[in-house]
């Protein structure tokens, strides 16, 4: 999957998932699904909070095997339409000094029979981390794959 940046640096993936839009999206809003897609093979999830209302904010605390990092995630969840669309702000910190300024994802679940659709748009992202964060998020979705 390739970036697609625009002014303000925006990265969108899109991905068909092989299983019902509930499932998939609880892949998103239910800690004990969000805690199995760990940012990738090469991570541990440590904790996860998500409280996936309007409002409602998550966290996610990840340790990387690979160089011994810890990651943080936080943000505030903008508007939740059950297996329809999420929308929350996305802050990134580690355990070295890297402070990311927030920026916003929406995530969109389109039912297909079978199938359901998955577009997920990353927006206000420094141009610096456009490629970063697509190759991320397609790592999660290849990670959630599997779990579908």
């Amino acid at each position: 999957m390739a970036a697609t940046a625009a002014p303000g640096a925006t990265v969108v993936v899109r991905r068909t998932f092989k299983a019902s839009v509930s499932r998939v999206f609880r892949a998103w809003s239910d800690p004990s699904m969000a805690k199995r897609w760990s940012w990738g093979p090469d991570y541990d999830t440590v904790s996860i909070e998500l409280a996936c209302q309007p409002g409602g904010t998550w966290r996610q605390h990840i340790h990387d095997r690979t160089t011994g990092e810890n990651w943080y995630f936080d943000g505030v969840f903008k508007e939740v339409v059950p297996n329809r669309k999420l929308v929350h702000t996305f802050h990134f910190t580690n355990d070295r000094g890297y402070d990311e300024p927030p920026s916003l994802v929406t995530i969109e679940f389109t039912e297909r029979g079978e199938t359901t659709d998955v577009v997920l748009t990353h927006t206000q992202l420094t141009e610096a981390k456009v490629k970063e964060t697509n190759d991320g998020w397609v790592q999660i979705f290849d990670v959630i794959e599997r779990m579908a």
